[in-house]
C-alpha cells in the first residue's frame, strides 16, 4: 500500500495550486455573474468592442464550448465564447469575454511569450490526460515504487510550466484592459469589479491541469 499512497500523496500536491484556482475562479463567477453591467453589451459585443478598438477586424467572436473554455482559436481565427460568456451581460461575462479578445491580441501580435504559452498548453493536455493512466499503471508494476519520482517530475513539471506561463495570461488580460480603459468602453464605477473578475478569469490557466484532463475534471 506505500506505493499507492506515495502516488496519492504526489498528485495531492502537485495539484493544489490548479485545485485551489478552479475554486477561485468558480467562487469569483458564481459572485460576478450576478453584478449587471451598465454597459448593456453583452460578452460577444463586448468582445468585438475591444478587437475594433485595437484595430482588428478579421477576427470574429462566435459561441462554443463550455463555460472557462473560453480561448482564441486560431486555426479559425475566431473567439470562442462559452454561451453564458457569449451571451451574458454581467460584469463575470464581459471580463471572461475581453480575456478572449486579449488572447487574439496577444497571438495575431507575435507575443514570443504567448506562442510559447500555446506550445505547451498542447503538450501539458496531452500529459494532464496521460498522468492518471500512467499512475494506474505503476501500480500494477512490480517494481512499482522505482518509477514514483518519474512520475512525481511529470507532476511536477506540468504545475511548476503553468505558473511560468502565467505572465503570458496575464499580459493578455492586461493588453485587453488597457483598451477597455484607453476607450472608456465600461463605465468608471464598474472598473474595480471589472478588474477583480478579469483577474479571477486569467487564473483560468492555473487550473488548467484539472479542466483539460479528461481523468479528473469531472472529480472537480
Amino acid at each position: 500500500m506505500k506505493p499507492a499512497l506515495a502516488v496519492m500523496a504526489l498528485f495531492a500536491v502537485a495539484f493544489a495550486l490548479p485545485w485551489l484556482s478552479l475554486q477561485g475562479v468558480r467562487r469569483a463567477w458564481k459572485r460576478d455573474r450576478r453584478v449587471p453591467s451598465a454597459s448593456g453589451c453583452s460578452g460577444a459585443v463586448f468582445a468585438a468592442l475591444v478587437l475594433r478598438r485595437a484595430r482588428v477586424r478579421d477576427v470574429g467572436v462566435v459561441e462554443g464550448g463550455k463555460l472557462f473554455y473560453e480561448r482564441f482559436n486560431a486555426a479559425a481565427g475566431d473567439v470562442v465564447l462559452s454561451r453564458a460568456v457569449h451571451g451574458g451581460r454581467t460584469v463575470g461575462a464581459l471580463a471572461h469575454a475581453a480575456l478572449g479578445a486579449g488572447c487574439a491580441l496577444q497571438h495575431l501580435g507575435g507575443d514570443k511569450s504567448w506562442r510559447r504559452l500555446v506550445y505547451w498548453a498542447q503538450t501539458q493536455c496531452l500529459l494532464a490526460n496521460a498522468l492518471p493512466v500512467l499512475g494506474g499503471l505503476l501500480l500494477l508494476h512490480p517494481a512499482r515504487w522505482r518509477y514514483i519520482p518519474v512520475l512525481a517530475l511529470l507532476m511536477f513539471l506540468i504545475a511548476g510550466i503553468q505558473v511560468l506561463t502565467f505572465p503570458a495570461v496575464r499580459a493578455a488580460a492586461a493588453r485587453a484592459r488597457g483598451i477597455v480603459l484607453g476607450h472608456h468602453l465600461l463605465p468608471p464605477d464598474e472598473l474595480p469589479a471589472f478588474d477583480r473578475a478579469l483577474k479571477a478569469a486569467a487564473e483560468r490557466h492555473l487550473a488548467a491541469p484539472l479542466l483539460d484532463c479528461f481523468w479528473l475534471r469531472w472529480l472537480f
